[in-house]
């Protein structure tokens, strides 16, 4: 277990703690764990999306570590945390290179109280370049705040704006948010994005 986080770059003994997921045995919709092709959460995705191919990836497993280092960086604002996994993600994103990347918008009030956006400082951080064409223009408890219930009763959350619904019109979209729980607000985030005809739209997760 992680003692404290407080460096930028991840030391060896630190990088130990955090469990990569593995693409055999685990979910094609979302990486859990499972012998199954889609695990039971993605089936009943399915019946609310039947027309969208659901892919999602993710790099890390959301574990103990994984859970102190958000902890550190996303609620008590340690920022200097954004370089921890650059490496991890350029690797990653090396592979999407003509894809369009859109991050998960945090709302305006989140915002002041946060003072950035997690998901756009992993990015940065890792010299990736997005459009910020997501729009959150409803705000609430913070989803670790929320039960499952609470989450998944959710009400639309997201638009994109007028220069988003042009570029991403018969493009490929890789949708970016931080950690994947139950999928509520990747699939709000994917709806009013799949309304605009990418040619294609996967997702993506630092931890799942």
């Amino acid at each position: 277990m992680l003692k404290r986080v407080a460096l930028e770059q991840l030391c060896s003994r630190c990088a130990k703690e955090f469990q990569l997921l593995g693409g055999k045995d685990s979910c094609r919709g979302c990486q859990r764990p499972t012998n199954n092709r889609y695990c039971g959460d993605c089936l009943k995705w399915q019946q609310c999306y039947p027309n969208y191919d659901f892919h999602h990836e993710a790099i890390f497993s959301y574990n103990a570590a994984m859970q102190e280092w958000f902890e550190e960086y996303k609620f008590k604002g340690n920022y200097k945390l954004r370089y921890s996994f650059a490496g991890y993600l350029q690797t990653y994103f090396k592979r999407k290179k003509n894809f369009l990347v859109i991050p998960i918008p945090i709302s305006t009030e989140r915002m002041k109280i946060r003072g950035f956006n997690q998901v756009e400082g992993l990015l940065e951080a890792a010299n990736i370049s997005y459009q910020p064409y997501l729009v959150r223009f409803v705000d609430g408890l913070s989803q670790v705040q929320k039960t499952r219930k609470d989450r998944m009763e959710l009400k639309q959350p997201f638009m994109l704006t007028k220069a988003g619904q042009k570029a991403v019109l018969n493009k490929d979209v890789l949708l970016v948010d931080d950690i994947y729980t139950t999928g509520r607000t990747i699939f709000h985030a994917a709806q009013v994005i799949l309304e605009n005809n990418p040619s294609k739209l996967y997702t993506f997760s630092i931890a799942r």
